[in-house]
């Protein structure tokens, strides 16, 4: 009986190396992941939670979203909303707009399903996901002008 339980404490020893050897290797791994393979992984995912097949595109309806979120004022908004929920008036004060102007932008954002609100608004995974796009788009114009 001692033999079997000092075989099992060895084998659990192992083990518990073999996890730490692993996580290490996950921890590079992680540092070398490029941001734009991370924006795909990230959107595969999302497309596979949400859709086994993707459906025909409707230009008109991605019009619509794209018309409603080009808006610098938005965007702005998104990215605010990115980095801690904010209130109506918060918004308004970071903004230095009216009121309405401000009731227009967060109802054009929550029509899209980029924010939603609670107790404050927050941004939405979509809204997180259309922000990345936006980098990379962004990333990709720089490039284009250094050539």
């Amino acid at each position: 009986m001692y033999y079997k339980n000092l075989y099992l404490v060895i084998g659990l020893e192992d083990l518990k190396k073999q996890l730490e050897e692993l996580k290490k290797r996950l921890e590079v791994l992680e540092e070398n992941i490029d941001p734009v393979d991370e924006v795909m992984l990230s959107i595969k995912i999302r497309l596979k939670k949400k859709l086994e097949v993707l459906p025909e595109l409707d230009e008109e309806k991605a019009a619509k979203v794209l018309k409603a979120l080009a808006n610098p004022d938005r965007i702005k908004i998104m990215k605010m909303l990115s980095e801690r929920p904010m209130g109506f008036k918060e918004i308004k004060d970071s903004l230095k707009v009216e009121s309405p102007t401000v009731s227009h932008h967060l109802k054009l954002l929550l029509k899209t399903r980029m924010i939603r609100k609670r107790e404050k608004y927050e941004i939405t995974e979509d809204g997180l996901l259309f922000l990345r796009i936006l980098r990379i788009i962004s990333a990709l114009e720089e490039g284009e002008d250094n050539v």
